[in-house]
């Protein structure tokens, strides 16, 4: 089976599934995922896993183009505007959420380079999910515009400790413990990857200055995204920090940033079916048994630390008593960004990678599925949001 008959077949199952459930109101990720499962390994079989393997690609452009939007949130004077306090709840919350569900499982598991790659996955949202909730119930108050502000910074807090807590469990699977290892090593693997996002998103900046025509933001754009991707694999770089620093120096540094975030977004749309699509194919039902009560702790533990992180960091920045008592609430949904990590994980950790994939993807189904009424329940609570009465 040639590679473009399987992205075909990804891509014409993945649209049936999201238009199926969409009918439920369910996201399309959910769809996606569905579809990857039934046409993948463990169902269907139409694409086995030694096809599956070889479309890895797809993933890595995948991801860069989602860390690369990230990077749009990270705009110095929105920061400022936001102020401290909205810094750091998401730097509190994240942090207690990685920790939290870093010694659970810990200790559910004995496990701690599992349980730490875990934990730095547990702290990703799903900012998709939460816009739309807020959108269609209309929600607006301080509970909103900080709920906003805090998923909008919260993924890129998470990769920041997914690729510090990475470097340092591959150190420890090594055994080597020397200084060289455990701290330059992570060190060159950050800064590098930044260093490499600064200088490319500079070039995408200077480069748009004086064009126009839609075609050429697009490509250049996105052939400086993919040279991103290509230089931090080839070198061992994190090529999710260097497309978030790309899009942050592009959005601080460029009047025309805005046009080129939605160029690429209009390319990327059918890049993220196959991706997600591709993703449920590594979905194997006999793990998801196995995985059972360490699932369940996973999905206890990431709540738990969502509303606990949020709470404490809403309490110590003397945020009203309705941020603390719904915000972490709020910060449930899951989804894009911690099932890209999920696969780079699977990939840096191949002796833990089926489990890894699996949990994570389990708790976006359930997520993503619960997530949103959660979110909308709490706005609606807090007198930010009206219930929508049809009929």
């Amino acid at each position: 089976m040639n590679t473009l008959l399987i992205l075909s077949i990804a891509a014409i199952f993945g649209l049936l599934s999201a238009a199926f459930l969409r009918r439920f109101k369910m996201p399309s990720v959910t769809g996606y995922l569905i579809a990857g499962l039934v046409i993948g390994p463990s169902v269907l079989n139409i694409i086995p896993h030694s096809i599956v393997d070889q479309i890895s690609i797809i993933s890595d452009l995948a991801l860069g183009l989602i860390a690369f939007h990230i990077g749009e949130n990270f705009e110095l004077s929105r920061i400022k505007q936001l102020a401290r306090r909205i810094t750091s709840i998401t730097v509190i919350q994240a942090t207690f959420t990685f920790i939290a569900v870093s010694i659970i499982l810990c200790l559910a598991t004995k496990d701690i380079i599992f349980s730490l790659v875990i934990g730095s996955i547990s702290a990703a949202t799903a900012p998709a999910a939460t816009m739309m909730v807020i959108k269609e119930y209309k929600s607006k108050g301080r509970l909103t515009d900080t709920l906003i502000s805090v998923v909008a910074l919260d993924d890129v807090m998470t990769i920041i400790i997914f690729s510090i807590v990475t470097a340092i469990c591959e150190i420890i699977r090594s055994g080597n413990t020397s200084f060289k290892e455990a701290v330059v090593h992570p060190s060159i693997e950050i800064f590098g990857s930044i260093g490499l996002g600064a200088v490319l998103g500079l070039i995408i900046s200077y480069s748009v200055r004086k064009r126009k025509a839609r075609d050429f933001l697009l490509v250049n754009s996105l052939a400086l995204i993919v040279l991103g991707i290509g230089v931090s694999l080839q070198f061992d770089l994190s090529a999710l920090l260097t497309c978030v620093s790309m899009g942050s120096v592009l959005t601080n540094f460029s009047g025309k940033s805005t046009r080129v975030f939605d160029e690429i977004e209009s390319f990327a749309v059918p890049v993220y079916l196959l991706f997600f699509t591709i993703s449920g194919m590594h979905l194997e039902i006999g793990v998801i048994k196995e995985i059972g009560i360490t699932g369940v702790v996973y999905i206890f533990a990431r709540t738990a630390g969502k509303i606990g992180g949020a709470y404490l960091g809403a309490l110590l920045t003397k945020s009203s008593a309705k941020v603390k008592h719904f915000l972490g609430f709020g910060l449930l949904p899951q989804a894009g960004v911690a099932i890209g990590l999920a696969v780079i994980a699977s990939e840096k950790f191949p002796e833990y990678g089926t489990t890894i994939t699996n949990m994570v993807m389990l708790a976006v189904f359930f997520y993503e599925i619960v997530g949103p009424f959660i979110t909308k329940s709490v706005l609606i609570k807090s007198g930010e949001a009206q219930e929508i009465r049809h009929g």
